[in-house]
């Protein structure tokens, strides 16, 4: 009798995030494509992609959060996660386009220590 052990990671792979990436004058401008929440779904995959453009040296990132309503723990982790990374290489990282919904959790969860946020223009930036 063989007995197979196999991790959930074999049966459950992630899903995958569609983002949009464009290339204009060395700035990245990211966006969500058919995304309106990030959440403990997504939030592996989200940060595992937007390391890849914000760890190369002096790069500068901009995730627009346009159409997206709801953020979760581990999505706020995730992106927070992004920003350090972006600090680590000397990187800019910043998000924009924020839903009133999403300002709000910022607020409620405290993160304007971690994020400078300007809602008269509807964006938030990181600290760096």
């Amino acid at each position: 009798m063989k007995i197979f052990v196999f991790s959930f990671r074999t049966f459950i792979s992630k899903p995958p995030i569609m983002l949009k990436v464009r290339n204009q004058d060395e700035v990245y401008r990211i966006s969500f494509f058919k995304t309106r929440r990030v959440n403990t779904l997504i939030a592996d995959s989200l940060k595992e992609e937007l390391s890849q453009y914000v760890s190369e040296p002096d790069r500068e990132v901009i995730l627009s959060m346009d159409g997206i309503n709801f953020i979760d723990s581990s999505g706020f982790e995730a992106i927070m996660s992004v920003v350090d990374i972006a600090k680590l290489n000397h990187s800019k990282f910043r998000i924009s386009d924020v839903s009133q919904e999403v300002y709000e959790l910022l607020k409620l969860m405290k993160l304007k220590i971690f994020f400078e946020i300007d809602p008269a223009r509807s964006e938030v930036f990181s600290g760096t």
